[in-house]
């Protein structure tokens, strides 16, 4: 009666297939990284890469609405100061500081 005896593998033959298995990884993630790369570059040549004319509008207005809320935010700013001066002014002859702040 035979026993078949699996000799342990050396510790260079661990090393060669390690090296191996690290090769054949990196150029795995190349390979994906380079079609990746290809894909990219599909789609950044099909798009014209300019704005429809939907987009304009939509950007357009944007802009109009948050010029139109810093303008009331400004006026209402003004017209609030503008009357506190106008009350401090009128009241310039009276006690207290005329009310003024």
């Amino acid at each position: 009666m035979s026993t078949n005896v699996i000799a342990p593998a050396s510790t260079r033959a661990i090393g060669e297939r390690l090296m191996m298995l690290a090769l054949t990884a990196v150029a795995a993630v190349a390979a994906l990284r380079g079609a990746l790369f290809t894909r990219v570059e599909k789609i950044r040549a099909r798009r014209d890469g300019g704005y429809t004319a939907v987009e304009l509008i939509l950007i357009t207005a944007a802009v109009i609405v948050v010029v139109g809320i810093a303008v009331v935010a400004i006026k209402t700013a003004v017209t609030t100061k503008s009357g506190d001066v106008g009350k401090c002014i009128t009241g310039a002859d009276t006690t207290n500081n005329g009310g003024c702040n």
